[in-house]
């Protein structure tokens, strides 16, 4: 789903696109929406739930006066007489001089039964934020690229043992990582592995159930914790007509933020070259804001000087 967060009181303003679940309503955030509690983010000591942390933002936004306009779909972002557009599934057309891309990425699913039930609640896809609640607890990580390779080595901080289940036959992470990985006494890599099931009670997940891709013999590991790290969507598909993307369908930007069309930003997960923690996307989003600003100072003293020409043609 997508979210809009707009200036309401001219023309020249900002339109920001957001990346969005809504639940009755009201939107909450993807990163935050799958996290059981963020302990990284600053100023917050004792930690913050996923969930309350989205609700404060809202409330904070909401308190300078932001229009929030939840469950909109966006179908096509373009250019229209000398502004830019922002088109919904509903057929709304929304209109300004800047456009603030911050849709974000989703976490590729394995998609076997028990993987929705047990998210945020033994599964999950961020070590740097739900790492330490394993502490002095054996866990998992699923995947064999240099993502599931460096969170599998973050977490042998907090755990005794990480096994790493990898379904090809070697890792594919780069040649230093892997070998950290097989070399680690921390570390058990176990490869041709294909989780098949994650099974769990008292509504916590407890058993990765897996097999074998070359026997295909049927096994359990038994961990409270598994996290998945087979790779990131960025949620940029409504905007490869008007942002150029990477090779991953990242969109690229410049150190301004903005993409390859003028007054199209980018920031957060869904920028090529992101570092997909919450405090980045967020340091990213007030970045993004300030060039935003720029550009339309700028667009603004254009607007006048073309008015001053036409009224002195007249």
């Amino acid at each position: 789903m997508i979210e809009f967060l707009s200036s309401t009181n001219k023309l020249s303003h900002t339109f920001a696109v957001c990346s969005s679940l809504c639940q009755s309503g009201k939107p909450s955030w993807q990163s935050t929406g799958i996290t059981e509690r963020l302990d990284n983010y600053p100023g917050f000591p004792e930690g913050v739930t996923g969930a309350d942390f989205a609700e404060r933002v809202i409330e904070q936004s909401k308190r300078y006066g932001v229009e929030l306009l939840s469950a909109q779909n966006v179908v096509a972002v373009g250019n229209d007489d000398d502004a830019h557009f922002v088109e919904t599934e509903s057929g709304h057309r929304y209109r300004g001089n800047a456009v603030l891309i911050a849709t974000g990425s989703t976490y590729k699913r394995l998609k076997v039964p028990g993987e929705d039930d047990y998210i945020g609640a033994g599964v999950h896809f961020c070590a740097t934020c739900d790492g330490p609640f394993y502490k002095g607890r054996e866990v998992a990580v699923i995947g064999g690229g240099n993502s599931a390779v460096e969170e599998a080595a973050f977490l042998t901080r907090f755990c005794p043992k990480v096994t790493l289940l990898v379904r090809g036959s070697e890792l594919t992470a780069n040649k230093i990582a892997a070998e950290k990985a097989l070399n680690s006494t921390e570390m058990e890599v176990l490869f041709n592995t294909e989780v098949v099931e994650f099974k769990g009670k008292d509504n916590h997940m407890d058993t990765v159930v897996y097999k074998n891709r070359e026997t295909g013999e049927i096994s359990e590991l038994h961990v409270p914790g598994v996290f998945v790290f087979i790779g990131l969507t960025p949620n940029s598909k409504p905007f490869k007509d008007i942002a150029k993307l990477d090779a991953q369908d990242f969109i690229m930007t410049g150190i301004d933020f903005q993409t390859s069309t003028e007054g199209i930003f980018a920031a957060g997960d869904v920028r090529s070259g992101s570092t997909k923690q919450l405090v980045s996307a967020a340091g990213e989003g007030a970045a993004a804001v300030l060039a935003i600003r720029e550009h339309l100072r700028g667009h603004d003293a254009l607007t006048m000087e073309k008015a001053l020409v036409r009224t002195a043609s007249s």
